[in-house]
């Protein structure tokens, strides 16, 4: 075994929120050393390149809002490819044989009555979301809410299936999860904190209105600069804590250090054994914030047939076909590029495809919506996250049912030495980039402040 090395901080994982908490706190004047599993950085940001293209592509995280002010930063800093969503046209609405087509903003094909019960449903939606304090266990209605699934709390208020089935499609779409499963407390506060369901679909302004293409780069640019700080391929496996001495101990070797960021997900912190263990109330919590499904698809075209026909290749489902499509060729594209996603129930579909199988039901759907040129691509790439093994899932893990309400308080407090960062723990934005670089700026804050009195408590 290598010999012992010493730093200030080890932050466990590369993604976008581990390079940010790390190179926050190099530029803070601190050492650090960031150790990542995979052989790449970025997480669940991977941007291969497409060779019909001849650009990178992006099978996981892309899209950034300008609310987004810290990811936006970084894309500026890093000169990665920045587009406005193309959203000219109509947008189309899966369910089962049929398409319907509609505006943007819109649920294709609803009918008068529908169309009114969605309306009255996001009401409701927002007046509950107001209700919500910052810390949400504090919520007046907290317990009864983390009491139930979002599923339950949409049925107290029957509506008609597409309605319903409108509702459903939101904790699949944000979060990877499924209305059966995750905590109605926890996915309307999510929603909060993330600026509400029609911001988050709002392809003009809100948080779909702009995509990178390389989204990977911003995580490439952090690393340069940390240099030989970063560690890739190297898996964590024991974090053993003495006094005011941390140890890690990875496939690179062994670190003593002052304080660790884990900036992973929960399923990937239970891979790593502590010594002593993790407080059982921590451990609880873990084992309560699974991650979801999510997967995608991009594809190339000769050219963005849809458009000729007056669509903006956005299609969304009804049914539980698939999460959405989006065109991210731009206003003069040289290609058609479309992408699918696949979340939460879709993606309980599809994921155990095998994958010729899986390319073929993508066409299938984008030739039912768009056209039948669709089955025709000049490339294909697809992901199922599910199935990388350093991630587990989707890119925001999430409550279940009573653990918001019981475990919250402790969610984002240290274990001694221990300090915990990825977008799951931002108290904005969870699930998106941005959340990710506001949790690790908080760790790193914090980790700076005790660095710079000596010792102490947070």
């Amino acid at each position: 075994m290598d010999s012992v090395k010493e730093t200030d901080v080890v932050v466990v994982g590369g993604g976008l929120s581990g390079l940010f908490a790390a190179l926050t706190l190099r530029n803070a004047g601190h050492e650090v050393v960031v150790l990542e599993a995979r052989n790449r950085v970025g997480g669940l940001t991977y941007s291969p390149m497409s060779k019909v293209l001849a650009a990178r592509v992006d099978l996981g995280g892309q899209w950034a809002a300008v609310r987004h002010k810290r990811i936006s930063a970084l894309i500026a800093k890093y000169n990665v490819p920045l587009t406005q969503q193309f959203v000219r046209g109509e947008r189309a609405c899966l369910q089962d044989d049929r398409t319907f087509y509609g505006a943007m903003g819109t649920v294709p094909g609803l009918s008068e009555k529908e169309a009114a019960e969605y309306k009255q449903g996001l009401k409701r939606l927002y007046d509950a979301m107001d209700k919500i304090a910052e810390d949400p266990w504090e919520s007046a209605d907290a317990r009864d809410l983390d009491s139930m699934t979002f599923a339950t709390w949409v049925d107290q208020e029957p509506t008609g299936p597409r309605a319903r089935a409108s509702f459903f499609r939101m904790p699949g779409a944000y979060y990877g999860a499924l209305a059966e499963e995750i905590s109605a407390l926890e996915l309307i506060h999510k929603l909060k904190s993330c600026g509400g369901p029609l911001w988050m679909s709002d392809a003009v302004e809100g948080g779909q209105s702009r995509h990178m293409m390389g989204s990977q780069m911003v995580s490439e640019g952090m690393a340069r600069e940390l240099g030989d700080a970063v560690k890739p391929s190297s898996p964590v496996r024991r974090i053993t804590t003495a006094g005011e001495r941390v140890t890690v101990e990875a496939e690179a070797g062994t670190w003593k250090c002052k304080y660790v960021v884990c900036a992973t997900s929960p399923a990937m912190i239970s891979q790593i054994s502590f010594d002593p263990p993790l407080p059982a109330k921590r451990r609880l919590l873990h084992q309560r914030f699974a991650n979801g499904r999510n997967t995608k698809a991009v594809i190339i075209y000769e050219k963005p047939f849809w458009r000729a026909r007056g669509l903006n290749g956005n299609v969304i489902a009804t049914d539980g076909s698939l999460t959405a499509a989006y065109d991210l060729g731009g206003e003069n594209p040289d290609r058609g590029i479309l992408i699918t996603l696949f979340t939460g129930t879709p993606a309980y579909r599809m994921d155990e495809l095998a994958p010729e199988q899986r390319k073929q039901r993508v066409l299938g759907l984008l030739a039912q919506a768009l056209g039948e040129e669709a089955l025709k691509p000049a490339e294909y790439m697809d992901q199922v996250w599910a199935d990388e093994p350093w991630s587990g899932g989707a890119s925001s893990p999430f409550m279940l049912p009573g653990a918001m309400t019981t475990i919250g308080p402790e969610l984002r407090e240290p274990c001694g030495p221990i300090y915990w960062a990825g977008t799951h723990m931002s108290k904005e934005f969870r699930g998106y980039m941005e959340g990710a670089l506001s949790a690790a700026e908080n760790a790193a804050e914090r980790i700076s402040e005790r660095l710079r009195r000596g010792a102490g408590q947070a």
